[in-house]
């Protein structure tokens, strides 16, 4: 009897959990994860614009699901426990339970980050999906949503390749003075999963080190700032 029980629980719970086999296509269970896995964090940095109080960042849920043709409900949770961000003063959390429209397979959980004066370099806001009424959490690797919160700012991702042909030696004086002085935050190429094309992108760099030939100034080391780019 107890081997009996064992393979019932083992079918019972085959049937209404999202498992790794699952996910590889739609199947009777409904899930919803995040779309990045849950050690990746959006980063939202308030050091680009010393104005900006506020801002929205959209963490992206994606359904494995059938679409049906009325509105379904997720639930996701702040994890206080997991996260050196406090709600209510580094931002602001949306309602746990929210409605995603018929027919659609994407959700948002959009939530309105703060700028904490207080803040000492950054904190982490770490959510989770949880069981609803609609659906199961999806796989555990991407059942966590991060946001990193910073009023510093962060060396992109696309600049590494800037260290020998564009911008050249990153810093964050450099950076700042790009971006005041250009007025552009993300230039990541097309090949790399961006909006930027190469000519556009060349284009910004050159206008940089044309405007610090005119206008000299000493990068964080005491060096004169430069620009690696011919040209």
């Amino acid at each position: 009897m107890k081997i009996l029980y064992v393979i019932i629980m083992m079918l019972f719970l085959g049937m209404v959990s999202c498992s790794e086999d699952n996910l590889k296509g739609y199947s009777s269970s409904n899930c919803i994860q995040f779309d990045k896995l849950s050690k990746d964090s959006t980063v939202f940095s308030f050091a680009y614009d010393e104005t900006l109080e506020s801002g929205t960042v959209a963490l992206k849920l994606v359904m494995i699901s059938p679409l049906v043709d009325r509105d379904r409900k997720d639930n996701v949770k702040f994890l206080q426990d997991e996260s050196s961000a406090q709600a209510g003063v580094d931002f602001e959390m949306p309602a746990e339970e929210q409605v995603i429209a018929a027919n659609d397979s994407v959700a948002y959980l959009n939530v309105i980050v703060k700028r904490n004066k207080a803040l000492k370099g950054s904190a982490i806001a770490v959510f989770e999906v949880q069981v609803s009424d609609d659906f199961m959490p999806g796989i555990e690797a991407n059942r966590k949503g991060r946001i990193f919160i910073t009023n510093q700012l962060t060396r992109p991702g696309w600049w590494n390749w800037h260290e020998a042909n564009g911008l050249g030696t990153y810093s964050d004086l450099k950076y700042q003075t790009f971006i005041r002085e250009i007025g552009v935050t993300d230039m990541t190429l097309e090949a790399d999963g961006g909006e930027m094309n190469y000519s556009t992108m060349r284009a910004y760099v050159l206008q940089f080190k044309y405007w610090l030939q005119d206008h000299p100034i000493e990068d964080e080391d005491g060096s004169l700032m430069k620009v690696a780019m011919r040209g």
